[in-house]
């Protein structure tokens, strides 16, 4: 049976996976920044374990919903294909990724086919590069590949992964039979596993309310009370999400002559804003909540789709996708706070994606010894401009957020003493620890300086 595997073995993976220092890294990429402390509450590392954990429950209940001797997870890695599912990201997440594959787009247009960078697909990489699935036994291992697998069209832009198309056409009829032996008849469409999209799902939910949890570094509890009456329109209420958790509601922030049960959810966040104390911490309470709500409001159908149960609840969890992609991700006043950040990811890539540069500002040997080796090879020189992009692009695709601006400081200090032809004194000592801003301002007095000097 596929559900009698060695349990001790998977949770031996998951806790090498949550200890490597590649999944760690993810501390370091934060969700989105705070216009007043540049951070977040949330970075790639939490976001992957939450979503871990939401794959594994969502997973169970599906399959509840089949039928009581149906278990989806059925090699027990839902928590694992969740927790990796981001893996591939580079520096200030999707911005970084957006900007490193343009770069290299542009870099690479010499070629037949262009090179690009791809998060999912750089996912792959980086769990074959550390070894983070080897512990699983090697049909697990396929099934792990293969759920991971998005958007199988895009294979095609990492022509080394192009084989694992075979791997997914094998796992999507691996999970039809598993689900024949339980009696159920299914006939997957949609061209990734049920586990896939499982996971997919786990994120969108975690997105859906962190992403509004997290306004409330940016905007006020008014302002954001104004856009949840505005951009919610769905009239799920107390009573309908119920059905799936357990929902308390302050009696504080209802109307008396109206049930809890009949609140509309709407009026619930926005009641829980305007409470004059904790009202962020019962906000975010709720709606994590409603998170969990989400979860379980999804089932299979006969063409191997997951699916929403509950079309109301559905609704309340597009109209959040449209609340944050209308004030947050597409917002001019967040995009202003990410400009510089961004201009710090694309001066390094930039600089690295060029004909020359620095070696020593690579501080991977792995990645300076192959460069190096790759310089001194007599082979064909596109074939050559060709390997070298593909190692930047592998460079580039592992920083985090500290590291890109640390070699920010690094590339415009170097940049510095090349047009002035000087070497800055103690630059080390002076360039750690602080802001990218006073860091160049102190290369504007250096220049006022060496200019007086030689006036």
């Amino acid at each position: 049976m596929l559900e009698d595997v060695n349990r001790a073995l998977i949770e031996e993976c998951e806790m090498y996976i949550v200890g490597h220092k590649i999944f760690v890294r993810l501390k370091d990429i934060p969700m989105y920044f705070s216009q007043k402390t540049k951070d977040s509450i949330r970075n790639r590392y939490s976001h992957s374990v939450e979503v871990g954990l939401g794959t594994e429950y969502m997973l169970n209940q599906i399959s509840r919903s089949l039928g009581d001797d149906v278990n989806l997870n059925f090699y027990h890695i839902g928590k694992i294909i969740g927790m990796v599912h981001d893996i591939g990201h580079t520096a200030f997440s999707h911005d970084g990724e957006v900007i490193l594959d343009r770069v290299i787009g542009r870099e690479s247009s010499f070629l037949d086919t262009p090179l690009r960078f791809n998060a999912n697909l750089n996912n792959f990489r980086r769990i074959e590069k550390y070894g983070l699935f080897e512990l699983l036994p090697q049909d697990i291992q396929k099934y792990a590949y293969a759920s991971l697998i998005k958007r199988e069209s895009e294979l095609i832009e990492y022509p080394e992964y192009i084989y694992l198309s075979d791997m997914l056409a094998e796992s999507i009829v691996l999970e039809e039979k598993y689900l024949a032996s339980k009696g159920i008849i299914i006939k997957n469409s949609t061209q990734k596993t049920i586990l896939c999209q499982t996971m997919d799902i786990a994120d969108e939910n975690r997105y859906r309310v962190t992403d509004i949890i997290d306004a409330l570094n940016i905007y006020s509890k008014e302002k954001l009370q104004e856009i949840l009456r505005r951009g919610i329109e769905s009239e799920v209420r107390v009573k309908d999400v119920r059905k799936y958790v357990n929902l308390k509601v302050d009696t504080s922030i209802y109307k008396r002559d109206i049930h809890s049960d009949k609140m509309k959810i709407k009026d619930l966040l926005i009641g829980l804003l305007g409470q004059e104390s904790h009202a962020k911490t019962e906000f975010q309470n709720c709606m994590n909540t409603l998170s969990m709500a989400f979860n379980r409001n999804f089932t299979l159908s006969g063409e191997g789709r997951v699916v929403p149960i509950d079309h109301e609840i559905e609704k309340l969890r597009k109209d959040f996708h449209q609340i944050a992609a209308t004030y947050i991700w597409g917002a001019k006043k967040i995009k202003n706070i990410k400009k510089p950040f961004n201009h710090y990811f694309e001066t390094v890539a930039n600089y690295f994606m060029q004909e020359t540069f620095n070696y020593d500002l690579i501080d991977s040997s792995t990645y300076k010894k192959e460069l190096m080796t790759l310089e001194k090879e007599k082979i064909d020189k596109k074939l050559k401009r060709k390997k070298e992009l593909l190692l930047l692009r592998n460079f580039l695709g592992g920083l985090t957020n500290l590291k890109t601006m640390d070699l920010y400081k690094k590339i415009k200090l170097h940049t510095f003493e090349e047009r002035h032809n000087c070497k800055v004194d103690k630059s080390e000592k002076w360039m750690k620890g602080i802001s990218i801003e006073t860091f160049e301002k102190k290369l504007v007095l250096y220049s006022k300086r060496i200019l007086k000097e030689t006036a």
